[in-house]
């Protein structure tokens, strides 16, 4: 039997440089804690990426945030996944931890 996969992703174009969303990444946003383990920043080409993983009540959460440049700025785009029968249970839970992220991101990026 298969195991279930809940998906969800989201984009969003910034004004802010490459180099200063690269930057606040790098230190850590406030806002990125509703993302338990959050592992260290890695370059990938140009841009940047963070990715996490954590287990919660038997399901597997995973997410990747990257910053990409952009003539206008900084391109944010976040893909995440949430896998395993319990997924069920917490996939509103997880939802609303990482629903709206990137505009609390772009908004700490001010």
């Amino acid at each position: 039997m298969k195991t279930p996969v809940f998906r969800f992703q989201e984009e969003v174009l910034t004004d802010a440089p490459l180099a200063l969303v690269k930057a606040r990444l790098e230190a850590g946003l406030p806002c990125l804690k509703a993302c338990p383990g959050l592992q260290p920043a890695q370059d990938c080409g140009e841009g940047l990426a963070l990715r996490w993983q954590h287990h919660l009540l038997g399901a597997v959460e995973e997410g990747t945030l990257r910053a990409e440049p952009h003539p206008m700025g900084a391109h944010l785009k976040l893909d995440g996944r949430l896998r395993g029968w319990t997924a069920f249970l917490v996939v509103a839970w997880t939802r609303l931890r990482t629903d709206r992220l990137l505009d609390r991101i772009v908004k700490e990026l001010e």
